[in-house]
C-alpha cells in the first residue's frame, strides 16, 4: 500500500500544528486589557498543545517513512480579542476537517493503529472547537447584557 497519501495529510496536519504555535503565541503576546491574564494563559496553553500535536504528527510521519514538513501556513495576526476568539475558533474546526481527513483515509487502509492515533488527536480537537464556541457565546451573551444594562439606565 502506497503511503504517500497519508503521510501527505498528516504533513498537512503538522503545517496546521506549527501555524498554531506561531498563531496562538502571537496572541498571547498581544492580548490585552481586563481579561489579558486568563486569556493570555488561554492561548499559550493552545501553543502547548499544538506543539504537542506537531511533535506526535511528526515523529509519527518519520515512523511511517515520511519527512516532516517544517513549514508553516500564514498566522492571523490582531489585536481585537474577539476576532482571536474567533480565529481560534475557526483554527480548531480546520483541525478537526484535517484530522478527520486524515481519520478516513486511515480506516480504508484498515491501520487500526493509526485509527487510534488520530482519533485522540481528532478528540482533543474537537474539545477546541466547543470550548471555544462557548467562550465566543459567553462573550456575545455579556455583550448583549451590556447593551441592555446601558438602555436601562
Amino acid at each position: 500500500m502506497d503511503r504517500q497519501p497519508l503521510i501527505d495529510k498528516l504533513n498537512e496536519g503538522l503545517r496546521h500544528e506549527w501555524t498554531g504555535v506561531a498563531q496562538y503565541s502571537q496572541a498571547g503576546f498581544v492580548v490585552a486589557g481586563l481579561w489579558r491574564e486568563v486569556y493570555s494563559k488561554l492561548f499559550f496553553d493552545n501553543a502547548k498543545e499544538s506543539f504537542g500535536h506537531a511533535k506526535l504528527v511528526g515523529e509519527k510521519i518519520v515512523a511511517m517513512g515520511g519527512v516532516p514538513t517544517i513549514e508553516r501556513k500564514s498566522v492571523k495576526q490582531t489585536d481585537d480579542l474577539m476576532e482571536m476568539l474567533q480565529n481560534a475558533r475557526a483554527f480548531e474546526a480546520e483541525a478537526v476537517g484535517i484530522y478527520q481527513a486524515a481519520l478516513d483515509m486511515a480506516e480504508q487502509a484498515h491501520d487500526r493503529p493509526l485509527v487510534i492515533f488520530l482519533e485522540n488527536i481528532l478528540l482533543e480537537e474537537q474539545e477546541g472547537v466547543e470550548e471555544f464556541e462557548k467562550i465566543l457565546r459567553q462573550q456575545k451573551g455579556a455583550a448583549e447584557m451590556s447593551g441592555s444594562a446601558s438602555k436601562a439606565s
